[in-house]
C-alpha cells in the first residue's frame, strides 16, 4: 500500500512538473562520438572540451571505457572540439556545425604524442546523421544570409524536398492548413486556420528546420510538416547590425494581355501594375554578465506597395516586427529563457481584384499580436535533464474600411471636412457594384477577431542508459488551450447591390437589391488538448539504431454554445530503423512507419456555429420594369426572408483525420562534406473533414434539384469524416547536400510526386451532390506536382581582405492538375458539375525561376559594411502559375509568376 502511494505521488509530481510540449531536441543538437588510437581501438579517459560563441562557458567530459563522449542539448551554431590525454597528441576539430534536431557524430583519431604536438584536423563537417530518420532540411544562418531567400522564413521553407505552394505551403501532400509552426520550440500555429501566425525580423533567425515526414512523437499533432524557427540568443561579444533593403519589380519588362478571337481576356496584362517594398532593421545582442546572461533585441519595419493592373490605390502593407530574448544561466545546472515577440501590421486597400472600387469602399486589415514564452532548462546530470516552458500568445485580425485621411497625397479614403483624422465609419451601409458599377459609400463589413493560445510544457530526458545496448529515453506531457472570440457584421446592418444596365455607362446605374441584416454576431469557440509522448532511441550495436515511441492526444473542440464538435483520443505510434552498414558515420539506410493525427482547429466548429445572421432581401428599382414593386415605389415588404438558423449539423461518430506513413531511403557521403540522398515516402490520409447534404433530391447527373425531403429547397449540410475523404501521396526524392566548408555550400532536391484522392483542402463539400462523387474518387489533387526542383548554392569568392559572396536559387515545378467544371442548373448554391475525374482534364504549364544574390563586404575601422544586390526571377519568366477552365472550355490564366525584381541593400555590422 505504501509503495502504491509512493508511485501515485511520483505520478502526480510528474504531471505537475512535466506539463507541456517538449523543446529539447526541437531547439538543440548533439555532438557525440568516439576517441580512437591509430589502430582504431577506443581510448578511455580522454578529456573532450567543446566551445562555441553560442554556448555559455565550455563543456567538458571524459570518454568512458569504450572511448565515447556525448554532449546533448547544444544550442545550434559552430563549435570547436578538443581532445586531450597524456601520451597522445592534442586534437582540435574546428568549425563543427550543430543543427537543431540533428546529431553531429565524430570519430576522433588521436596519434601518439610527439613533443608539444597539437593536431588541427582539416575542416570537415559530418554530413550524414546516422541516428536520425527525420526527413527535411535545416537552413543555417550562414546559408540563409548567402542565398536569395526573399528575407523571410516562409520563402526559405521552399528549399526542402516535398514542399510546394506559397507562404502557407503544402508539405508532404497535406493541405496548406495542416502544418505546425514553432518559434524556439513553442507552438505558434494559428489556432483557427492552422497557418503561420507571426512575421519577425529575418536577421534574428539562427536556423530554420523544415520537417516533412518521419519525425519523432515529440512533435505535435498534424498531418503535414513542421516548420521550426530558432532565433539567436546573443553571446559574450557585443554585436550590432543595421540594414536597409529596397525592392522594385515595376521596372521589369511587361507582358500584354492575351485575348480570344471574340475579345474574351484569356490572360492578364502587366502594364500599369506596381511592386515596391522597403525593409529597415536593427539588431543588437551581447552579454549582460559574461557566460551568465545574454540578450538580443531586434526591430524590423517592412513597407510594400503592390497594385494590380489598372488599380489606382495600391495594396499598402506596413509592418513592425519586434523581438526580444533574454537567456540567463546562473549555474551550469539551470538555464532560463524569456522571449517576447510582437508584429503589429496594417494592410490598406485590400481589394485588388478590379478597378471599380471607390477609395471609401476599400478595406483595411489590422493584424498582429504577441507571443511570450518562458523556458527553464534543468541539467540534472550530463545524461539527465528537464525542459519546461510556459507560453501565452494572442493574435488579432481587424477588418474595416480604410480609415479616412485629410492628406490626399496618396488618394486614400478622404475624410469629410467634419471628420477627425483616421475616422472609421461603422454606420453607413456599403454598396457593391455589378456590371462595372463601382463599390461605393463604405466597406460593407467589419470584423474584430481575437485568437488566444495558452500552453505549458516539459520533457524529461534520460540518456545513455545501458541495457542490452544504449538507450536515449524521453517522456513528455502537454496541455494546450485555445480561444477564438470574433465579432463581425455589416455597417448600418444593411448592404446594397447596384448595377449598370449598360456596362461602363454610369448614367444607367440602378439599385439591383439590398439586404437588411440582424445585428453583429458574437462568436466564440474553444479547444483543449492534452498530449503525452514517450520515445526511445535504442542502439543495440554502434551502427544500428531503433527509434520508436508513441504520442497520445486527447482533444476537445467546442462551438459557440459549448458543444464538443470534436471529442477524440488519438494514438500515434512511430517506429524507425537506421543502419550504418560500414560503421563509419558516412552512410545510412533508413526505414520508418508511423501514424500522424489531426486533432482539429477552431475553424471546424465555426461551420456548426449557432451564431448567425438573419436577413431580409428587398428588390431595387431595377425590377420595376419586370412588374415587381420595388425601391422606387417605396414598398417595405421583403421579397425574401432568411432566418439566422444554421442548418449545418455534425454526424455522430465523427473521428479524427489521420495519416499512415512509411518511408525508406539511403544516404551516402560521396566526397568530404557532401552527401547524396535517395528516399521514397508514402502517405495514406483518411477520414478528412467533408460535408454531405441530406435534404435535396437531385437528377441522375447532379445537374438539377428535383425536390427535397422536407418540401423546401434549403440545403442541410452535415459534417463527416468518411473513409472516402482521403489522400494517397507518393514521393521519391533525390537530394544532394553539401555543408558549408571551403567557402561553399549546396542544397539541391528533386522530387517526383503522385498525389491522388478526393480532398486536398478541408473541410470539403465534394459529397454534397451524391451523383458527382464518382468524379472525385482517385482524382489528381493539387499537390500532384510530378516534377519539383529546389536548389540553392552559396560561394564566398576568395579575395580577402574583402569578401565577395555569390548565392543563387533555382526553383522548378511542373504544372498542377486542373479540372473542368460545367454549368449547373441548380439555384441552391451548387454552381458547377464535373464530367471527368478531378485533375485529369488538363495540367498547368511548368514554371521555373532563377534568382541571384551578390554581396560585397567592405572592412571599416569598426566592423564592416556590406553592399547587397539581389535579382529575383532573373530571366523574368512570366509563366501562368494559376489558371482555371471556364464552363465554356476556355483556358484562363488568372495569375503569373512575379516579374523580375531587383533588391538593393546595405548593412553595417560589428
Amino acid at each position: 500500500m505504501n509503495r502504491l502511494l509512493s508511485l501515485t505521488r511520483l505520478l502526480l509530481v510528474l504531471l505537475l512538473v512535466l506539463p507541456g510540449l517538449a523543446r529539447a531536441s526541437v531547439t538543440a543538437g548533439t555532438i557525440k562520438g568516439t576517441t580512437v588510437d591509430e589502430g582504431g581501438l577506443p581510448i578511455p579517459g580522454v578529456l573532450v572540451t567543446i566551445r562555441s560563441d553560442n554556448l555559455m562557458g565550455v563543456k567538458q567530459q571524459e570518454t568512458d571505457g569504450d572511448g565515447r563522449f556525448f554532449f546533448p542539448e547544444l544550442p545550434p551554431g559552430i563549435y570547436e572540439l578538443t581532445a586531450e590525454k597524456p601520451g597522445f597528441a592534442k586534437v582540435v576539430r574546428p568549425n563543427l556545425q550543430v543543427n537543431i534536431g540533428r546529431n553531429t557524430i565524430l570519430t576522433v583519431e588521436m596519434p601518439l604524442q610527439e613533443a608539444g604536438e597539437e593536431i588541427v584536423v582539416e575542416e570537415t563537417r559530418p554530413v550524414v546523421d546516422t541516428e536520425s530518420s527525420q526527413r527535411g532540411s535545416v537552413l543555417t544562418k550562414e546559408f540563409l544570409e548567402r542565398i536569395p531567400a526573399g528575407r523571410s522564413y516562409q520563402s526559405a521553407t521552399q528549399m526542402a524536398a516535398g514542399v510546394t505552394g506559397g507562404s502557407n505551403p503544402n508539405i508532404g501532400g497535406a493541405s496548406y492548413n495542416e502544418n505546425t509552426y514553432l518559434l524556439d520550440g513553442v507552438n505558434i500555429t494559428d489556432p483557427v486556420t492552422g497557418t503561420f501566425s507571426l512575421n519577425f525580423n529575418f536577421d534574428a533567425i539562427e536556423q530554420v528546420e523544415v520537417l516533412t515526414n518521419a519525425f519523432d512523437p515529440e512533435y505535435g499533432y498534424n498531418l503535414g510538416g513542421a516548420i521550426n524557427v530558432v532565433t539567436e540568443s546573443g553571446g559574450n561579444v557585443l554585436e550590432f547590425e543595421g540594414n536597409i533593403y529596397y525592392t522594385n519589380g515595376t521596372w521589369a519588362p511587361k507582358l500584354d494581355a492575351r485575348y480570344a478571337s471574340d475579345g474574351y481576356q484569356l490572360a492578364p496584362t502587366d502594364f500599369d501594375s506596381r511592386y515596391e517594398s522597403i525593409q529597415a532593421g536593427v539588431k543588437i545582442s551581447g552579454p549582460i554578465i559574461r557566460d551568465k546572461a545574454w540578450f538580443i533585441a531586434s526591430y524590423q519595419h517592412s513597407r510594400s506597395l503592390i497594385a494590380n493592373v489598372g488599380i489606382d490605390l495600391p495594396r499598402d502593407f506596413d509592418g513592425h516586427y519586434v523581438l526580444a530574448k533574454l537567456t540567463v544561466q546562473p549555474t551550469p545546472e539551470h538555464r532560463f529563457t524569456l522571449l517576447t515577440q510582437t508584429n503589429p501590421s496594417t494592410i490598406d486597400n485590400m481589394d485588388q481584384s478590379d478597378r471599380y472600387v471607390q477609395p471609401e469602399a476599400q478595406s483595411r486589415q489590422y493584424q498582429g499580436g504577441f507571443v511570450t514564452s518562458l523556458g527553464w532548462d534543468w541539467f540534472i546530470s550530463p545524461e539527465t535533464f528537464l525542459e519546461t516552458d510556459a507560453t501565452m500568445q494572442k493574435l488579432f485580425l481587424e477588418g474595416t474600411q480604410v480609415p479616412c485621411t485629410h492628406d490626399q497625397d496618396l488618394g486614400y479614403n478622404p475624410c469629410d471636412p467634419t471628420e477627425p483624422e483616421n475616422h472609421i465609419d461603422l454606420t453607413t451601409p456599403g454598396r457593391f457594384g455589378i456590371n462595372n458599377a463601382f463599390d461605393s459609400e463604405n466597406y460593407p463589413f467589419f470584423d474584430f477577431d481575437d485568437r488566444w493560445r495558452w500552453s505549458i510544457g516539459s520533457k524529461f530526458s534520460l540518456l545513455q542508459v545501458e541495457a542490452m545496448g544504449s538507450h536515449d529515453m524521453k517522456v513528455g506531457i502537454s496541455y494546450d488551450s485555445t480561444l477564438w472570440n470574433r465579432t463581425f457584421g455589416y455597417t448600418g446592418q444593411k448592404y446594397y447591390y447596384d448595377l449598370n444596365e449598360l456596362a461602363y455607362n454610369p448614367d444607367t446605374l440602378k439599385n439591383y437589391y439590398w439586404l437588411e441584416t440582424t445585428g453583429p454576431v458574437n462568436f466564440k469557440a474553444t479547444a483543449d488538448n492534452l498530449g503525452m509522448f514517450i520515445q526511445d532511441v535504442y542502439k543495440p550495436i554502434d551502427n544500428l539504431t531503433f527509434r520508436f515511441g508513441t504520442r497520445y492526444d486527447r482533444a476537445w473542440v467546442r462551438n459557440d454554445v459549448g458543444e464538443a464538435i470534436i471529442n477524440v483520443g488519438l494514438w500515434g505510434p512511430r517506429f524507425s530503423v537506421i543502419w550504418d552498414p560500414w560503421a563509419n558515420n558516412k552512410s545510412k539506410i533508413v526505414g520508418s512507419v508511423g501514424r500522424f493525427n489531426d486533432s482539429g482547429r477552431l475553424a471546424v466548429p465555426y461551420y456548426l456555429s449557432q451564431s448567425g445572421f438573419g436577413q431580409k432581401l428587398f428588390l431595387g428599382e431595377y425590377f420595376d420594369q419586370f412588374g415587381y414593386p420595388g425601391y422606387s415605389e417605396g414598398i417595405d415588404n421583403a421579397y425574401a426572408i432568411f432566418p439566422n438558423e444554421n442548418t449545418n449539423t455534425v454526424l455522430d461518430g465523427t473521428i479524427a483525420p489521420h495519416s499512415d506513413e512509411f518511408s525508406v531511403g539511403a544516404e551516402r557521403e560521396l566526397i568530404r562534406d557532401l552527401a547524396a540522398q535517395l528516399y521514397f515516402t508514402g502517405k495514406y490520409t483518411r477520414n478528412l473533414y467533408a460535408f454531405d447534404e441530406t435534404n435535396l433530391i437531385w437528377d441522375e447527373d447532379g445537374y438539377n434539384v428535383l425536390g427535397s425531403s422536407d418540401g423546401s429547397l434549403t440545403p442541410y449540410s452535415r459534417l463527416r469524416t468518411p473513409n472516402i475523404a482521403r489522400r494517397d501521396y507518393f514521393r521519391t526524392d533525390l537530394s544532394v547536400n553539401k555543408l558549408w566548408s571551403d567557402r561553399w555550400q549546396v542544397q539541391a532536391n528533386y522530387s517526383y510526386t503522385i498525389s491522388r484522392g478526393t480532398v486536398q483542402n478541408t473541410p470539403s463539400g465534394f459529397l454534397s451532390v451524391p451523383q458527382q462523387v464518382e468524379y472525385y474518387v482517385n482524382g489528381l489533387l493539387y499537390t500532384d506536382v510530378r516534377h519539383d526542383i529546389a536548389a540553392g548554392f552559396a560561394w564566398d569568392i576568395p579575395n580577402d581582405p574583402w569578401t565577395t559572396q555569390l548565392g543563387g536559387t533555382l526553383m522548378y515545378e511542373s504544372g498542377n492538375p486542373e479540372s473542368r467544371y460545367y454549368g449547373n442548373g441548380s439555384s441552391v448554391g451548387y454552381g458547377s458539375i464535373l464530367r471527368q475525374t478531378i485533375g485529369t482534364y488538363a495540367r498547368e504549364e511548368p514554371w521555373w525561376s532563377l534568382s541571384i544574390l551578390l554581396q560585397q563586404s567592405i572592412p571599416v575601422r569598426k566592423g564592416k559594411l556590406v553592399a547587397v544586390a539581389e535579382l529575383q526571377n532573373a530571366t523574368n519568366n512570366r509563366q501562368g502559375d494559376s489558371a482555371y477552365i471556364s464552363s465554356d472550355n476556355r483556358w484562363i490564366i488568372s495569375g503569373r509568376q512575379d516579374p523580375m525584381q531587383i533588391s538593393l541593400g546595405a548593412r553595417y555590422e560589428f
